[in-house]
């Protein structure tokens, strides 16, 4: 495709042969942003904000990887070891030598996690000391604490002689002697009044010490010690298993072993004691109980004794003078009196239930089974063949009806049978049963009151005499259990056997179980990377410079008519074809956009401006003018920036005569308007720079002037000042009636460009949209460039070939 662009010197652009210059038949939308047409996040503007400050956010993820890097040096690995302890469930077969378990699984648990297992470990340990040498722990080989010391971080230093030595805590001296004496040896009984009692107990030797020599060491709280302990050991044991797995971590890799080894030990010689001693808390329990049940026995025996010594002149009744006739007597009487009271409830039971039956009855039907739940009613022949008879009769009666009227004589008959029956055989039987049992009630109740009369005249002495016997059996089973116990409580004692014990100690770990460098590393890349898109963003959201359509189409309310892609040349000062076409097609769209939004209302006349210098407007306005001239319309560029117009040397014309010397009266209409080397196209330059130029664009000269563009030009375009620079854009948008307005994008001032924007409001001037000038085809502005290898190429005429003969007619 030929053609060139218009930048600073008078360059054209090709013949457009595919645009239609008959006047305009229709008008046409302007051009809207992709990115107002979508739905949802606009991705497109936060890629483009991230693609423009990708070096700032670089920057920051190396420096927070860097950081990172730097943290991992002051984070060092941690080591774990692991023992295994095997944990005897025996609560299920537990038997008199070998008891159950002292705990269950969830006890153990607890019992290891426990200080009771942790403080003998410190301090064998000495875990409470921290030489800032590692070679120094050779000289706390017999280092010793009491109950309470003094902690803190101290110093010993040993003089060059090797004899001398010197305590310094914050480099104050505290203690001193002679090598081989207690270094701050006491207790600390007086609650610290005396300053040399440090509660050490620690007298190292000449070899131990060496000579000109300086030991830092700090002192803690053991019991700080065992919550660290506590807090870095797991301890895993499943509800029904025996296998207790302790783990331990830490940042000592030469520590990790011996601490989860001495936790062990501990914790199996802790279970066993404790074990021991309670069994031995239960022998010397049941020790005691055999002793004071033996004493109890012996005491039952001799009442006994006593009782039948004292009982044994006494007149008695001959049937209780021995105690096995006592004893049957007692029990054959008891026998024979509880089974009459029996009886005589049964029997009143009966007769209860037969009255409440007949009393029933006599007030509405007899119900035969009513009588015959009642036991007594068995034993009366009578009574049952009357209530057979009556059930007998009334399934006749119910057959009967079934055949014949209640007339016939079969009916009548059996009818009188029944009601005989129940008026006067069941009532019969029924009194007379129940006078029969009233009599047998009556003759148990004498009977009964007799063998009261007989029980309370068995010897008080007899059964004095079984109570004693009662006792003397409790306290010999008493005693014979006891002492069983006792004896199996013993046997456990000296059978004891621990429920615990180690099966895997643990080893020095060669390998740090869990490094924190790869995550802290990763979490520093990742929140870096965060930081920075969080800043690119908050840096595009806080940049006031137009960088995206939509800021000119939805925040300023201004169409879009086209948008012009950035101009890059060659080495050699040109543009790649490519390039140009994307240029050249871009002023295409304008172009369109603006003939089409006049219709056919008479010639293309409006005001070029931008909200401030550096836009690109003057660009935008020659290479639009050569683009209506390319496309057949009779063009004008108008240079309307009187102060700083730089159109004539675009077009290399002359600046003067221009358009403010024909306004003076200087210079005649037709002098000051320059033909140009593009065809269609002329140009009026700005003229003679002058003070009161802005009053003299809005005379009535000026209006004549437009006049006269109107009856010999297609389209007038004229190029303002800045709207930053003064009132000349406003008056000359106010003569042409239309504004186009040029943004650049990433230069142009979004708060300037809305505070002007506010200003035309109140003028009598149509803004017809806006050009976007110098983006890049990519992000928010990636749907505003062409497709590559559509160009408009100019091709040659063809060159019809010679003929020797006629053509019959047919022309070349």
């Amino acid at each position: 495709m030929a053609g060139h662009l218009v930048s600073s010197q008078p360059q054209g652009l090709p013949p457009d042969p595919q645009v239609n210059i008959t006047p305009h038949l229709g008008t046409m939308a302007p051009m809207e942003s992709p990115e107002a047409r979508e739905a949802g996040v606009n991705w497109g503007r936060y890629v483009s904000a991230l693609r423009r400050y990708r070096w700032l956010m670089l920057g920051i993820i190396l420096l927070g990887s860097a950081l990172g890097v730097v943290a991992t040096k002051f984070m060092p690995p941690e080591y774990s070891a692991m023992t295994t302890i095997w944990v005897e469930n025996r609560n299920a077969g537990a038997g008199p030598i070998r008891p159950g378990s002292m705990l269950d699984n969830a006890g153990w648990t607890q019992l290891l996690q426990t200080p009771i297992i942790y403080e003998p470990v410190v301090r064998k340990l000495r875990l409470y000391i921290k030489p800032t040498d590692p070679a120094d722990s050779t000289a706390f080989s017999t280092f010793e604490v009491d109950k309470r010391f003094k902690t803190g971080v101290f110093t010993l230093e040993v003089a060059a002689n090797g004899k001398n030595w010197r305590l310094l805590d914050n480099d104050v001296q505290i203690d001193g002697g002679v090598v081989g004496d207690s270094i701050g040896n006491g207790d600390l009984s007086n609650n610290g009044k005396d300053p040399g009692s440090l509660g050490w107990l620690w007298a190292p030797s000449t070899a131990e010490l060496g000579r000109d020599r300086k030991i830092e060491f700090a002192l803690t709280d053991p019991r700080q010690v065992v919550a660290q302990i506590s807090k870095n050991l797991n301890v895993s044991l499943p509800e029904e298993g025996t296998f207790m797995r302790v783990t331990y971590s830490s940042i000592e890799q030469d520590e990790v072993a011996s601490i989860v080894n001495a936790v062990s030990t501990e914790f199996v010689e802790t279970a066993a004691d404790l074990k021991k001693r309670k069994l031995t808390e239960l022998r010397m329990a049941l020790d005691s109980q055999v002793t004071i049940a033996y004493q109890n026995l012996r005491n039952a025996e001799a009442s006994l004794k006593t009782f039948q010594i004292n009982t044994v002149t006494k007149p008695r009744p001959q049937a209780v003078l021995t105690a096995p006739g006592l004893q049957q007597t007692t029990n054959t009487t008891t026998a024979q009196y509880f089974a009459q009271r029996q009886s005589r409830d049964g029997i009143r039971q009966d007769r209860e239930q037969l009255e409440q039956v007949f009393a029933r009855s006599q007030s509405g039907p007899i119900t035969v089974d009513a009588f015959q739940t009642i036991p007594s009613v068995a034993n009366a022949p009578q009574l049952q063949q009357a209530l057979r008879d009556l059930t007998t009769r009334e399934a006749e009666l119910t057959a009967l009806l079934a055949r014949y009227t209640p007339e016939h004589p079969l009916v009548k008959q059996t009818q009188q049978d029944l009601d005989r029956i129940r008026t006067e055989l069941v009532p019969r039987y029924v009194q007379a049963l129940i006078g029969q049992l009233r009599l047998q009630e009556q003759d148990l109740d004498g009977r009964l009151t007799i063998a009261e009369s007989q029980m309370r005249e068995i010897p008080t002495v007899a059964i004095e005499e079984g109570r004693l016997m009662r006792e003397l059996g409790a306290a010999d089973e008493l005693y014979k259990m006891l002492s069983g116990r006792l004896e199996e409580a013993k046997l456990s004692e000296l059978s004891a056997i621990p429920d615990v014990r180690v099966l895997d100690w643990a080893v020095t770990p060669k390998k740090p179980s869990s490094s924190t460098a790869p995550k802290i590393i990763f979490m520093a890349v990742a929140a870096s990377i965060g930081a920075a898109i969080a800043l690119a963003l908050l840096l595009d959201q806080l940049d006031h410079r137009f960088r995206y359509p939509e800021q000119v189409s939805s925040e300023l309310g201004l169409p879009i008519l086209g948008a012009i892609p950035a101009i890059r040349k060659t080495r050699r000062g040109e543009l790649a074809p490519e390039q140009a076409a994307q240029v050249i097609e871009a002023f295409r769209t304008v172009r369109l956009n603006l003939a089409h939004s006049y219709g056919s209302a008479g010639p293309v006349m409006l005001t070029i401006s931008s909200p401030g210098a550096g836009d690109g407007k003057s660009l935008v306005s020659s290479n639009l003018a050569v683009s209506f001239a390319e496309a057949g319309y009779r063009t004008v560029l108008v240079d309307g920036d009187i102060r700083r117009g730089e159109i004539h040397r675009m077009f290399g014309v002359d600046r003067r005569p221009g358009l403010l010397d024909h306004l003076t009266g200087g210079a005649p209409f037709d002098e000051i308007i320059r033909p140009t080397s593009q065809r269609n196209l002329s140009v009026v330059p700005c003229g003679t720079r002058r003070h009161h130029g802005p009053e003299l664009l809005g005379s009535a000269a000026m209006a004549e002037a437009m006049a006269l563009f109107k009856t010999r030009f297609d389209v007038i375009i004229v190029d303002s000042p800045p709207l930053g620079a003064g009132i000349d854009p406003f008056v000359l948008g106010t003569t042409t009636g239309h504004l186009m307005l040029v943004f650049r994008t990433g230069e142009t001032d979004r708060q300037m460009a809305e505070a002007k924007l506010r200003l035309l409001d109140r003028l009598p001037v149509r803004v017809l949209g806006a050009v976007l000038n110098e983006i890049e085809a990519e992000g928010s502005y990636r749907y505003y460039s062409y497709l590559y290898g559509y160009t408009a190429d100019e091709e040659p005429a063809q060159i019809p070939a010679e003929t020797g003969g006629s053509t019959n007619g047919a022309g070349a």
